[in-house]
């Protein structure tokens, strides 16, 4: 009886959740195949860029921009630490964490798809010098979370990006 009861809470719930329009937000999708990426990027912001634009997204990354549907620019990653609070005895007790990345699109024309945009994420990052080794390994962690959503939203902003399709052949 008791799991009957729990199949029967579990279905109604799923068809309530379905009834709603709730869904999970997926890969974008975007309205071109091939880009070109222009950009000095660290390893590891050029690795997740990379992995996101080609498995997530679909695209095809290429070697020239005239061979491209959309030439995009990044420029590099940003990372900013600020103190935020000072503890009785003058020690940072809380920091702002801040990554910062600006992009651009063009076509292979050099025409503007997509304007130049800047995208910032902070995080709040408590410290304590007790725990030194776990706060750098903290703080770095918070970096990664932060490039990783900086990423998500740079791919759904190049979502917006329609291109024009010609009819002519």
């Amino acid at each position: 009886m008791l799991t009957r009861r729990t199949f029967l809470i579990v279905t109604t719930s799923l068809a309530l959740l379905s009834g709603c329009g709730f869904q999970l937000r997926g890969a974008p999708q975007l309205s071109f195949h091939r880009v070109y990426l222009s950009g000095a990027l660290d390893r590891g912001l050029d690795n997740e860029v990379r992995t996101a634009l080609t498995r997530d997204a679909g695209i095809t990354l290429v070697a020239k921009p005239d061979l491209a549907e959309v030439v995009f620019y990044i420029s590099p990653l940003i990372k900013d630490k600020q103190i935020l609070t000072l503890n009785a005895q003058g020690t940072v007790s809380q920091f702002t964490l801040l990554s910062r990345l600006k992009f651009r699109a063009t076509d292979s024309e050099g025409n503007e798809l997509l304007a130049p945009t800047d995208i910032t994420i902070s995080r709040l990052f408590n410290y304590n010098d007790v725990q030194i080794l776990a706060k750098q390994s903290e703080e770095q962690l918070l970096y990664r979370d932060m490039q990783h959503e900086l990423v998500q939203q740079m791919l759904r902003r190049l979502a917006t990006i329609k291109l024009k399709t010609n009819t002519e052949h």
